[in-house]
């Protein structure tokens, strides 16, 4: 089920140079993965290639890139804008929109400055986000979703790409039953909003009405999870996957007929490390397990990062066939 991986001795290097890692994306285009280093402040941007054939899966690093930034402070959260673009989530309250090299650029360290920061407005500073995600919508414009952590809401951003993704509006999208809102994802036709809830040990499902606010319950709830941190739709909508980092597992979850609504238990538990590798990194009840989580568009190949696997990849249909 998992994946080896072939990398550069520069590569490999990188990677275990990046720290304490949480989340990891794919980029638009599936040819780049972007790791939060969180500890070190930095971002590592991966080329990847992934190839299938009859004999199986083949996943070869062939270049990276070191992002450094005096924006970065905490980078807990990524998403990728275009394969070029990249908006990150850190702790400490700035969420700094950075333009990355593009593939085959020379030097493997950059410093680069943020194009823009997107800061909240007068009535709710962002003050400890966490995660993000970024969703294009009509003319141009992005839906930038951001869970603030420790102030127990999600905020709803309007990004403009042909004004150099200038903030249009900031809203308090969010805030009922949450409790450390620790991931965030929303599915490919932007029906569906599911948000990792630290504190009730769930995953929440919010469906993406005109009437949707603070003060709206979940649609439905996604339970047996001990602490969710990563969360995911698969490209198919069918699925939705958590990186239980309380646990050593990857919690699989299906939709009945075209809703999420009610409550639903996972229809597997994929084991991600073993036993050994789990303890090591379990420094709390919360740590320990798969941190960011990640699905290329085919849905060939799922990602996890965590603290003693700086990156590791596995066969989605092999893992649903467990």
């Amino acid at each position: 089920m998992q994946i080896d991986f072939t990398a550069s001795a520069e590569v490999r290097q990188a990677l275990a140079n990046l720290g304490r890692t949480e989340d990891v994306k794919f980029s638009p285009s599936n040819r780049r993965l972007a790791i939060a280093g969180y500890a070190r402040n930095k971002i590592l941007v991966v080329d990847v290639e992934i190839t299938v054939s009859a004999a199986g899966k083949r996943m070869d690093l062939t270049d990276c890139v070191e992002i450094e930034s005096s924006s970065l402070h905490g980078p807990h959260g990524l998403s990728f804008i275009d394969d070029e673009t990249l908006v990150v989530a850190n702790r400490s309250g700035m969420v700094p929109i950075l333009k990355v090299p593009p593939r085959g650029t020379e030097g493997r360290k950059v410093s680069v400055l943020a194009l823009r920061y997107i800061r909240g407005n007068a009535l709710h500073r962002l003050e400890s986000p966490g995660s993000v995600c970024v969703f294009p919508i009509d003319d141009g414009l992005y839906e930038v979703l951001i869970c603030e952590n420790y102030v127990h809401c999600v905020t709803r951003h309007i990004l403009d790409g042909r004004a150099t993704f200038r903030v249009k509006s900031n809203e308090i999208l969010l805030r009922k039953g949450l409790g450390v809102p620790d991931g965030v994802a929303i599915n490919t036709d932007r029906r569906w909003i599911s948000i990792s809830n630290h504190n009730t040990h769930s995953v929440l499902l919010f469906e993406n009405t005109p009437r949707l606010n603070r003060r709206s319950e979940p649609d439905g709830i996604l339970s047996g999870v001990n602490y969710p941190h990563g969360v995911l739709f698969s490209p198919d909508d069918r699925l939705v996957f958590v990186a239980d980092a309380g646990t050593p597992y990857v919690r699989v979850y299906a939709k009945d007929g075209d809703s999420w609504q009610g409550l639903r238990y996972p229809i597997k538990s994929v084991r991600v490390m073993d036993d050994e590798t789990f303890l090591r990194g379990r420094k709390n009840p919360e740590e320990g397990g798969p941190k960011g989580i990640a699905v290329d568009s085919d849905m060939n190949v799922l990602v996890t990062t965590s603290t003693q696997h700086p990156l590791a990849f596995y066969d989605v249909p092999r893992m649903l066939m467990q």
